[in-house]
């Protein structure tokens, strides 16, 4: 009997994580397919839109690289600002984790008053401290975040391509095709 039970204390957590494994999520990817046209004059006309693709492209490589120009002024002063958040942020956890210090260890006081001090029928759980520790600032993170929020990477060269590719007589296909935990085929 207590072998069959013992066996069913294995099997529970090896089912449980069969299950699980079972329930994985499966994940796609979205590929895009262009399909040039068959004739000489949609050949042609697929060139002139891979002309104006790459002319859009320069363009707006040209405004970005502009753009980060203008911010390198700003980047010092982001940065002086953020270090001091960095400090502030620093300071309140430091002063959380004395906080949850002193409540891991005085925690032994709260136990029921009908049991001693010693007694304590599982061996204390670890409890992670409650907050993340704050990371401090690069001037590279600073430029990048600066960069990502005041000057524009994309300019909508690749859609416009695609419209234009469409239009002299290619196909645009997209296929989903899964690349992980994929359903058994039918």
């Amino acid at each position: 009997m207590r072998l069959c039970a013992l066996s069913l204390r294995l099997a529970v957590p090896v089912l449980f994580a069969a299950v699980i494994a079972g329930c994985a999520t499966p994940q796609y990817q979205t590929t895009v397919r262009l399909i040039p046209p068959a004739d000489a004059q949609g050949r042609a006309c697929v060139q002139n839109c891979e002309a104006r693709k790459t002319a859009c492209q320069s363009n707006c490589q040209t405004r970005y690289q502009a753009c980060v120009k203008t911010l390198a002024p700003q980047v010092e002063a982001h940065y002086l600002d953020a270090l001091k958040k960095y400090e502030l942020e620093l300071k309140q956890y430091a002063a959380a984790l004395r906080n949850y210090e002193m409540q891991m260890r005085f925690d032994w006081m709260n136990r029921y008053p009908y049991q001693p001090y010693w007694w304590d029928p599982w061996p204390g759980p670890y409890f992670p401290p409650p907050y993340r520790e704050p990371v401090m600032p690069t001037r590279e993170s600073v430029r990048a975040q600066l960069e990502k929020s005041n000057c524009q990477a994309d300019c909508g060269c690749l859609p416009a391509y695609d419209s234009c590719f469409v239009g002299c007589g290619g196909q645009r296909v997209t296929e989903t095709v899964c690349v992980k935990n994929c359903p058994p085929a039918k």
